[in-house]
Formats: structure tokens, C-alpha cells, sequence
């Protein structure tokens, strides 16, 4: 039954040998022109409930030199421009992020009064200037520092109040203006009598009159029940409505040496020290931190102005005149110059406890292990995230925008990874590339058939036969509307070339036996009766086996396996219902060149 079936198909092949050569012919053309309408796929995605869902972003990443580092800032700004780029991770804006006081002050939750100071140490250092007592009160008496909550443990209610004192007595001491009895009673905090005295004092200072104490004075105007304006007209004296506060201090401290009475020994000990006081303000003399150290320790019980704290004060208000605002300090370089020098300082000791110490350190390493991540001895690295439709004319687009730019930014070379940088990749090259394959294929195939045959019109049949296969393969795919990865396409026509063309060649090296004992007509029949069986044995194994594999598989592997299948189902196709109408319309040609040929080995 199968013998007489596959005679029945030969005997057709012949009486239509013609038609069929002609519509192979078209067919050839036919399928070349609509393998060209095949969509080559360059990345594979295998698609699920989840990825329809929720889509994948697309992330690539930049490897370049890292000399380069510099320019990253400027990578960075263009990425950020375009709306597709969802995510930007590299040294350059994570820890190489240059920022300003104001950012770190934010980002730490620490005063940027605090973080100007420690811009200030990074490029300067410890080293400190001497001050004027006038400028240090002026800084520390601020609202800015006093309302700093980073020193809220360093000074209480009483400090504060001490300091807001001390910075009325020093700005009055500064002062070149005159103050009336009631303005210094108020600023020393004593009472308005005890300064008029002193004032009485000066009065007669000033009509010469001496060894009258203030107490003699008041004596005389409660005696005489007068007040003080008609005791200056009886006796005859200027009367002296205000002082410079240096004045007052100076008359004070006379009388103090000469009244037994009028001042207690607190008071005393008091009216030293604003005496010298006094006199650094008037001589305007600078002050080092040790000195001032000293004077403090002297005239205050708080142990908060000692030395180093006063170092770091000094700092302060140095870098609270210069103008930072427009410094910009890596994070990763202000993090680690916190962390090994800020933190192991003697003069930041009290603002860090062993916790906060801990911490530091903890995200020390972390922040090492990311640079590590992001940058290498040589190379450095940058991921990149977009959300554009996977092989898109408007990612490749992106793709050819992205290189231009980094070709022109960048001096080292550079690299894009990832699976749709890699596709566009392919993309430019794969035509030309899928041109140089096909035509070494077919030509290595072409060269072993014709090894075999040693006939080159027949060697070029076959090869027409099994290509014409692939473009047909090709085709089904456009009609049925499947796009094609490249790796299938690429293995599958060399395997359809490797392989289909074995039964080509059984096929048509049958023939050539036949014919020497039966016609033309008669040797068709013949011939599928005696190849088709182990034609079909073999090829229909290939067919059921790789598109029932392709089914039940997934992936990359099922798309490799159902196109080889319907690429091996076509080969089967032509090289049984086209091959023999070819063999026997070109019957003469290959006869007579076998003909020729067994004459000349004659």
C-alpha cells in the first residue's frame, strides 16, 4: 500500500515535472521575499502572567575607565533628561554625590553651623587663629549658637544666661558710647545707688575735689534732705549725667582700693574681673585658645570653656565668617573624614558617645562595600535603569543617542551590559553578519555535495532545495505571526544545511541508480518507492519529536526546537514533492554529464 502510494506520487512528480520546476521557482522567490518580513528578535523574554502584570524594567550597565570619573556628573545630567530613565546608580550621584552643608545638614540631621565647621577642619585643619575676647563673646553669646541643639548638653540655663551677661558687659565695654547711672546699674545687675556714687565720684574728679568717699555724699544729701541736682549747686561741681563704661570701671576700681565697706568680697572678686575684663577690651588683645582657656577657668566655675572645647569654638566662628556656601564635598569623602578624624578627636569627644561611635563605624563598612561595588582599580561601574518597550524603535533610538554621547564625553573606552544592550548590539551588526553565515553555510554544503557528486549544476540544486526550506520556515513564521529569536535562526539553518541536505543527497543518489536501468518516466516511481520509506523513518522522528518538545518546553530551547521542527517539516516537503520534479526535468543535463564523465574514465 505504501509502495504504490509513493509510486503514485512519483508517476505525478513526472507528468508534472514542468509545472512544478516553474511554481518551485516562484515559490523559491515567493518565500525569499517574505522571509525578509520576518521580526528577528534580539532579546528573549519568556512571558507569564506576572511580566503582563507587571512589566520589567530594563537595566543596563555602563562600565568605563576610571579616569573618567570626573565625567560622570555630565553622563548623569543627560540620563536624567530623558523620562524613560527611571533609575541612575552610580559613584558619581550615590557616594561621590557632591553636596553642600545645607544637604549634609539635612541628610544627617545634624546644625549646618556644625557642618561648616567640619568643612573648615577638611581644608584647613585644626589650626586656629588668636582672638580678640570682643569677636570670641560675640560668636558664643549668638542666638545662632546658644538656640544650637547640638549643644544643648553643653550648656544649661544658667550657662546661658552667664554667657548673654558677659556679652552685654563686653559689647558695653566695646562701646565708645556713654551710659546714664540707670543703663549700668542694669547691665552689672547692682543697685542704681552704688553707681550713682561712682558717678558723684567723677564729678569731683572733675572739680578736683579728693578724699571724699560717695558714702560722705549721700550722708550729706539725707542730712540736708536735698536731692542730688541741689547738692551739685551747692558745692559747686559739674554734674555728670553719663560715663564710658571703661571710665566707670576704672573710677570704680579706684574707690575700691581706698572704701573699706562699699563692696563685699564676691563683689570684689566681680569688679577684678571685669576690671581686666576691661582691659583686653581696650587694648584689643588677641587671645589664644589656652589663654582664654585660662581666664574662663578663672572668673568661672564651668569646666565647658576648657581648652579643646574653646579650640573648637575658635573654629566655628572662623568658618562662620567664610563663605561655604558654594563648597561641595563628596559624601563618601565627608563620611570618611567624619568617621576616622572627627570622631577619634579629642575636641569632638563630648559631642559623640560610644553608640553613636558604633553606628558610624557600622556604616563605615557599608559604604565601603558599596564603593567597592561601584568602583574598581581601573574601571568603574554605573547602573541604569529604563522602561522602555523592549525593542522599540525609541530604545534603539536611546541606544544610538547613548553611545554618540559617551563617544563624544568620555576619553577611555567604555562598555554597555545588560540584555537589551546586548540586543542592540546585535541588532547593528546582525544582518550582515546573518548574510556571511548563510553564504558560508551554503557554500561548505555546496562543497560537500559537490565532493560527492561531482557535479556542479546538481551540488547547486540541492542547495536551492534545502535554502529554500529555510526561507520557508522563515515564511510560516511571518504568517503565523511569530517573531524569531536570532540564536534559533541561526542554529536552525545550519542544521537544516547540515542535515535536511543527507536526504537530498539519498534521495537523488538513488535516482542516479535507477536510471541506469529504467527511463526517466519509470525511475521516479521507482525511486520514491525505494527512499521515501527511509527518508520519511528518520525525518518524521526529527518533525514529532522537536515540535512536540517544542510544545512541552519552554524558553529559549522551546523556540529553538518548534523552528527546527517546522524548518525540518518544509525540507521534508520540497525534497519529496519538488526535488523529483527538478532531478527529472534536468534529467539530460545530469545524465549526460554523468555520461561524459564515465566515458573520460573510460
Amino acid at each position: 500500500m505504501f509502495d504504490k502510494i509513493v509510486g503514485s506520487i512519483g508517476a505525478f512528480s513526472y507528468r508534472n515535472r514542468k509545472i512544478i520546476s516553474v511554481i518551485s521557482f516562484i515559490l523559491f522567490v515567493a518565500v525569499l521575499i517574505a522571509s525578509t518580513q520576518l521580526i528577528i528578535e534580539y532579546s528573549y523574554a519568556e512571558e507569564s502572567i506576572v511580566t503582563d502584570i507587571f512589566p520589567q524594567d530594563d537595566t543596563i550597565v555602563l562600565v568605563y575607565d576610571g579616569k573618567d570619573e570626573a565625567k560622570m556628573e555630565e553622563i548623569i545630567q543627560y540620563l536624567e533628561k530623558d523620562e524613560h530613565v527611571t533609575l541612575v546608580q552610580g559613584y558619581a550621584n550615590t557616594l561621590g554625590m557632591k553636596m553642600s552643608a545645607s544637604d549634609l545638614s539635612s541628610m544627617m540631621g545634624i546644625p549646618e553651623m556644625f557642618v561648616n565647621t567640619l568643612f573648615y577642619i577638611k581644608e584647613n585643619g585644626m589650626e586656629v587663629t588668636d582672638m580678640t575676647l570682643v569677636d570670641f563673646v560675640t560668636f558664643i553669646a549668638s542666638d545662632e549658637f546658644l538656640n544650637n541643639e547640638l549643644f544643648s548638653s553643653m550648656i544649661d540655663d544658667e550657662t546661658k544666661g552667664q554667657l548673654t551677661q558677659m556679652k552685654s558687659l563686653v559689647d558695653a565695654l566695646a562701646s565708645e558710647e556713654e551710659y546714664s547711672a540707670e543703663e549700668i546699674a542694669g547691665i552689672l545687675g547692682v543697685e542704681k545707688q552704688l553707681v550713682k556714687s561712682i558717678f558723684f565720684i567723677a564729678q569731683m574728679k572733675d572739680a578736683h575735689i579728693t578724699n571724699i568717699t560717695p558714702v560722705f555724699w549721700a550722708n550729706v544729701a539725707d542730712a540736708l534732705g536735698m536731692d542730688e541736682e541741689n547738692i551739685e549747686r551747692v558745692f559747686g561741681v559739674q554734674p555728670v549725667r553719663s560715663l564710658l563704661f571703661t571710665e566707670f570701671v576704672d573710677i570704680i576700681t579706684e574707690v575700691a582700693k581706698y572704701a573699706d565697706g562699699i563692696l563685699d568680697e564676691e563683689q570684689m572678686a566681680q569688679l577684678g574681673m571685669l576690671k581686666e575684663m576691661s582691659d583686653m577690651v581696650r587694648e584689643g588683645r588677641e587671645f589664644a585658645p589656652r589663654e582664654l582657656a585660662e581666664f574662663f577657668a578663672s572668673v568661672a566655675e564651668s569646666d565647658m570653656l576648657n581648652e579643646n572645647t574653646l579650640t573648637l569654638l575658635y573654629i566655628m566662628a572662623q568658618s562662620s565668617a567664610v563663605d561655604l556656601s558654594e563648597v561641595r564635598v563628596p559624601l563618601y569623602d565627608f563620611f570618611i573624614f567624619l568617621s576616622e578624624e572627627i570622631l577619634t578627636s579629642e575636641a569632638f569627644s563630648s559631642f559623640f558617645d560610644e553608640n553613636v561611635t558604633a553606628q558610624f563605624e557600622e556604616a563605615k563598612t557599608t559604604m565601603q562595600e558599596g564603593l567597592a561595588q561601584l568602583v574598581g582599580e581601573d574601571h568603574s561601574r554605573m547602573v541604569i535603569t529604563l522602561n522602555y518597550e523592549v525593542e522599540s524603535e525609541e530604545i534603539y533610538a536611546f541606544y544610538d543617542n547613548f553611545n554618540a554621547m559617551l563617544a563624544s564625553t568620555l576619553s577611555g573606552e567604555y562598555y554597555l551590559v545588560g540584555a537589551t544592550a546586548m540586543s542592540y548590539e546585535v541588532s547593528q551588526s546582525f544582518e550582515s553578519e546573518y548574510l556571511i553565515i548563510s553564504v558560508v553555510t551554503a557554500v561548505a554544503v555546496f562543497a560537500v555535495v559537490w565532493f560527492t557528486f561531482k557535479k556542479f549544476f546538481l551540488a547547486l540544486m540541492l542547495v536551492g532545495v534545502i535554502e529554500c526550506a529555510v526561507f520557508s520556515m522563515m515564511s510560516v513564521m511571518v504568517v503565523i505571526n511569530l517573531p524569531m529569536y536570532f540564536i534559533p535562526l541561526i542554529l536552525v539553518q545550519c542544521i537544516l544545511m547540515g542535515s535536511m541536505i543527507d536526504y537530498g543527497i539519498l534521495f537523488t543518489t538513488y535516482y542516479m541508480e535507477v536510471r541506469k536501468e529504467y527511463s526517466v518516466e519509470e525511475a521516479l516511481p521507482e525511486v520514491m518507492r525505494r527512499a521515501t520509506h527511509s527518508i520519511l523513518t528518520s525525518s518524521l522522528l526529527i518533525v514529532l519529536v522537536t515540535l512536540i518538545c517544542g510544545r512541552l518546553m519552554s524558553g529559549a530551547v522551546a523556540s529553538i526546537l518548534t523552528t527546527l521542527g517546522i524548518g525540518s517539516l518544509c525540507a521534508i516537503l520540497l525534497i519529496l514533492f519538488v526535488l523529483p520534479s527538478l532531478l527529472s526535468v534536468f534529467d539530460k543535463i545530469v545524465v549526460k554529464q554523468e555520461k561524459e564523465e564515465i566515458d573520460e574514465f573510460d
